[in-house]
């Protein structure tokens, strides 16, 4: 399970930084610096799941998830919704398959769960939903 989270993670930072980089118009200004915080948040749950599964015996992937990428600004914002929704639900099936076996590891994906909840409450609130 901390593979498949590991690698939607670096696909998540790819996607949001090159959102970043790719955003054009008058309305992408403060959206951009949004996309770039994001990447970043997901750099921070890569490298957190790397370590635990390092931490637990394992090798970490370097797979790369899907990565939506293309179009104008709601595209992607309308991408970041269904890419949060998908991590969303992932984060909260491991948090139960895990149960209390592994509390560490347990309160890690809690963390993350909550980043991912507040980046798709703040992509739904950029697309005025």
């Amino acid at each position: 399970m901390l593979e498949e989270d590991l690698s939607d993670e670096l696909g998540s930072i790819i996607q949001y930084m090159w959102q970043h980089v790719s955003a054009k118009g008058l309305a992408s200004a403060e959206v951009r610096d949004r996309f770039r915080a994001a990447s970043m948040d997901e750099m921070r749950h890569a490298e957190e799941l790397a370590e635990r599964i390092d931490e637990l015996g394992g090798t970490p992937t370097i797979r790369v998830g899907e990565i939506r990428s293309g179009g104008d600004l709601e595209k992607m914002l309308r991408d970041n919704v269904v890419h949060e929704e998908e991590a969303v639900e992932r984060y909260i099936s491991h948090i139960q398959a895990i149960g209390m076996a592994d509390p560490t590891t347990r309160r890690l994906l809690e963390e993350i769960l909550a980043d991912e909840e507040r980046h798709l409450n703040e992509w739904r609130t950029l697309l005025g939903e």
